[in-house]
């Protein structure tokens, strides 16, 4: 279930993030800054987008495929898990130190942010923001359950169709011999 609301908190924020971005663009055209201003920053976020939505849905699949208790969807799990948690830690580490906002901006990019703050969706922000709070979280939770004994007896191999008794002494299928019963 947390695996699940992970991967459903990840596409709220691929769909807030692309409505940001969209507001951005539209701001950029109505204070008509040069067309290529924002094309490189857009293309790499519309990039990072798709692969957190591509994340997002395998994490998903991964819920649901947990739950037939096959381990390796739980060893899949923890790697992508893995991988996922340690990228969300790279990227609030880059958004959270101090960096070097020394550059002057430009009277134009002072007017796109006003003219995008006018036009964001008030629901935009929120969202990301409670998503953001929960996608890591639960992933995190989710793995460490994975990993526990209750875990291991759940996802531990129970046995399938099996090949039948052969009589002692007789021969096998595969040319094996049967050892003789005492």
């Amino acid at each position: 279930m947390l695996l699940g609301l992970s991967g459903l908190a990840r596409l709220a924020q691929v769909a807030a993030e692309a409505v940001r971005e969209n507001t951005y663009l539209r701001a950029h055209e109505q204070v008509g800054t040069p067309s290529g201003f924002a094309a490189p920053p857009m293309v790499f976020l519309i990039g990072v987008g798709l692969v957190v939505a591509l994340t997002a849905l395998v994490v998903l699949a991964l819920a649901l495929a947990n739950l037939a208790g096959r381990n390796w969807t739980r060893i899949v799990t923890w790697v992508v898990g893995g991988v996922t948690v340690a990228v969300s830690a790279g990227w609030l580490f880059i958004f959270t130190v101090p960096g070097g906002d020394d550059i002057p901006q430009s009277p134009d990019a002072s007017r796109v942010e006003e003219v995008a703050a006018q036009l964001m969706p008030g629901w935009a922000e929120p969202l990301s923001t409670a998503a953001g709070f929960v996608a890591s979280p639960a992933l995190l939770i989710a793995l460490v359950l994975l990993a526990l004994p209750p875990a291991n007896a759940f996802f531990r191999w129970r046995g399938g169709v099996q090949d039948p008794p052969y009589p002692a002494g007789s021969t096998r299928p595969d040319g094996g011999r049967v050892p003789q019963q005492l």
